[in-house]
């Protein structure tokens, strides 16, 4: 593996045509990276007629996207220098670039065991262009990002119950989940394709250079500036809840939250600098931000439409790229399906439950020492989209009052650990605290 003194953030380009940015990218000018995002729409164009496109407006964009994409190709080999020739920052903007990806790595970094301590320095060039204008995005409609899981299956109809005009959004590509979960929906999804350099990233892999899943929702909150601009949408709402707020461990001084680009303090720190530096009408909200992934449970537990044309499995959606029927939506061992399946235990008939997974997830004694972890009996909570260990605690405790003869080793496990050492008090304390 060859070291490299500096990642660079050179240019990017818009074609008003096509509808396609590229953004481009290098290691010390040596090793070349270019990313495309096609803005057209992937399916169904005469739903999505472009309304703006005005091309410095569009570049004014870009430039901030431009520095959101590269952490696809910066985590391959972090260094401490990272050079912006793009776009001009000033200290403020240099520093929340800095937050924002030490932080967004966190868990990068603890598995690899790299100290991130004084990487990710921001330089940019005092002649690089420089943007001082603030983009109206006053509009009338609302984009939900989608995908076909059951928080943001939640968000839809809680915006349906309020009236509010809305379509769906998927980035990347169509994923048959995603266009399974849409249909009971009955809403328009506007779906923009994104093209990663995934040669060049498997060239630097094969040289035993650095690699590690990141959540993708920190890039997708700045694409969604972009699309809201061409077609004019007002507001992206997103369906992050409160549990994303938890970390799981603290590494070189530095909490460590798989979700951080889904936390509270991320929405806060990219809604501040949207307004700052790029228009003060766009909004990015969550409607589920005060909401335990339990209580999201028992409110999607409401929608049958929904029970056999949704996964939460990351597992298995990232090794297929999603399945078209439902008895392959989930993988049983991953933490999400037993996170998932256990929640939604606690609010249907375990019947209803073993019907939507197609399997009695409990009956799988393999699996203790996961369910372990969910429940904060051992080591850490898992690297995962997961809620907190006293959501698992409370759903356990739910399932029981609902099945008291309830039999399996998880269960019991359960109740040695966790129901001796509490009292009755103390669930109904955690149940007022989940708001469930």
């Amino acid at each position: 593996m060859k070291p490299f003194n500096q990642f660079i953030i050179s240019n990017y380009s818009w074609d008003p045509e096509s509808l396609t940015a590229s953004f481009y990218y290098s290691f010390d000018n040596e090793e070349q990276f270019v990313e495309k995002i096609d803005f057209s729409p992937l399916k169904n164009a005469e739903n999505f007629p472009i309304l703006r496109n005005n091309e410095d407006e569009i570049s004014q964009i870009l430039a901030h996207l431009h520095i959101a994409l590269w952490v696809s190709y910066y985590k391959l080999y972090p260094t401490k220098e990272i050079v912006v020739q793009s776009s001009y920052l000033t200290e403020k903007q240099k520093n929340f670039w800095n937050i924002f990806y030490l932080k967004w790595l966190g868990e990068f970094f603890y598995r690899n065991q790299l100290d991130p301590r004084g990487l990710a320095v921001f330089q940019s060039q005092e002649n690089a262009s420089r943007f001082n204008t603030k983009i109206s995005l006053k509009a009338e409609k609302s984009l939900v990002l989608f995908g076909g899981w059951k928080d943001s299956l939640v968000t839809v109809e809680l915006l349906k119950q309020q009236g509010e005009d809305f379509d769906l959004f998927s980035f990347w590509k169509e994923f048959p989940l995603h266009e399974v979960a849409a249909e009971p929906t009955h809403k328009k999804r506007l779906i923009i394709k994104r093209s990663l350099d995934l040669e060049q990233i498997k060239k630097l892999l094969e040289q035993g250079y650095y690699n590690w899943h990141l959540p993708i929702t920190g890039i997708i909150s700045f694409v969604t500036i972009m699309v809201s601009y061409l077609y004019w949408y007002k507001a992206a709402v997103t369906s992050l809840e409160k549990s994303a707020d938890e970390w799981n461990t603290v590494y070189c001084d530095m909490e460590i939250n798989h979700q951080w680009s889904k936390s509270s303090e991320f929405e806060k720190l990219f809604k501040e600098h949207v307004v700052e530096n790029i228009s003060n009408d766009f909004s990015i909200y969550s409607l589920l931000r005060n909401w335990y992934e339990i209580k999201v449970v028992k409110e999607f537990s409401k929608y049958p439409q929904y029970f056999y044309s949704f996964s939460s499995c990351n597992r298995n959606f990232h090794l297929t790229g999603s399945k078209l029927t439902w008895d392959d939506l989930w993988c049983w061992v991953c933490p999400k399906c037993w996170f998932v399946y256990t929640m939604l235990r606690a609010f249907l008939w375990k019947e209803k439950v073993n019907d939507i997974f197609n399997k009695d997830l409990f009956e799988d004694e393999n699996l203790i020492p996961l369910f372990n972890e969910l429940l904060g009996i051992d080591w850490i909570k898992p690297f995962e989209c997961v809620g907190t260990n006293e959501e698992m605690v409370l759903a356990f405790w739910l399932i029981l009052q609902n099945e008291p003869n309830c039999n399996s080793k998880i269960m019991d496990i359960y109740k040695e650990k966790i129901v001796s050492k509490m009292k009755v008090e103390d669930f109904k304390a955690l149940r007022t605290k989940l708001d469930v």
